[in-house]
């Protein structure tokens, strides 16, 4: 049955991501220099032979009030011998603990491609304050900032245009271990433009994690992306999901 699921999910979804773990980092939690490495890979075979291979990794390094947490990942993939996905993404984010309270502060920048979005450069810069909350979940932050946006196609034009945006970014990130080897995370961002909340954006991962031995495990990976005012003939709505085996460096 569950093999079932899994390959159903894997035929009914638009597109494939490589996600690694987007466990909330904690600043303290390790010393010195952690990272993850990811492999996917979907493949579908019928009325449409499609295939996708996708590279994710995770770095961080800890001290004792402050952390440098790093996320990239790149996928590509083809539909009946021609190329449908071509996409990057690289983030860097550090976070300092505010003593004697429950809240961090962070500093984020983030350039991105997506050939099949038409863009051809989406690059952030901006700033957050994230609260710790301990009630139920064995890591869980909610944040809020502003950052700035700054968005390319492949070719300007009037349906086309630049954009460079001033947003508001809020989120909601959290895992909760359901025993030793499994594990669900979220991460939810909403970020409306503070000059017009219709155009806005909603990014949500939900993660499945089966560990396999000290190291490895094995995910299964959930994506909704929501774009309100995306480029000139692209879809507003983008589902995903994939099946990947994560790694961990130490």
């Amino acid at each position: 049955m569950f093999k079932k699921i899994l390959l159903t999910t894997l035929c009914v979804t638009s597109s494939t991501h490589a996600f690694v773990s987007v466990e909330p980092p904690v600043i303290g939690d390790k010393e010195g220099w952690d990272g993850e490495i990811s492999l996917g890979g979907a493949y579908n075979s019928g009325n449409t032979d499609s295939s996708a291979v996708n590279f994710g990794l995770k770095a961080e390094y800890h001290e004792t009030d402050w952390m440098l947490y790093s996320l990239s990942s790149y996928t590509y993939g083809e539909a009946n011998g021609e190329k449908n996905k071509n996409q990057g993404i690289f983030h860097l984010r550090y976070i300092h603990h505010i003593k004697n309270t429950s809240y961090d502060y962070e500093i984020f920048g983030q350039s991105e491609f997506n050939e099949f979005q038409d863009i051809e450069v989406r690059n952030l810069a901006g700033a957050n304050i994230r609260r710790n909350i301990t009630d139920f979940f064995d890591r869980c932050y909610v944040g809020l900032g502003l950052f700035y946006s700054h968005m390319e196609p492949d070719v300007v034009s009037d349906l086309n245009p630049v954009y460079d945006r001033v947003k508001l970014n809020t989120y909601l990130s959290f895992t909760k271990k359901v025993n030793e080897h499994f594990s669900v995370t979220y991460l939810g961002f909403y970020q409306p433009n503070v000059e017009d909340f219709s155009d806005y954006r909603i990014d949500q991962i939900l993660q499945l994690d089966t560990l396999l031995g000290k190291n490895l495990s094995l995910g299964l990976d959930f994506s909704h992306k929501y774009n309100a005012t995306p480029y000139h003939q692209v879809e507003k709505t983008d589902i995903s999901s994939m099946i990947s085996l994560k790694y961990k460096l130490k």
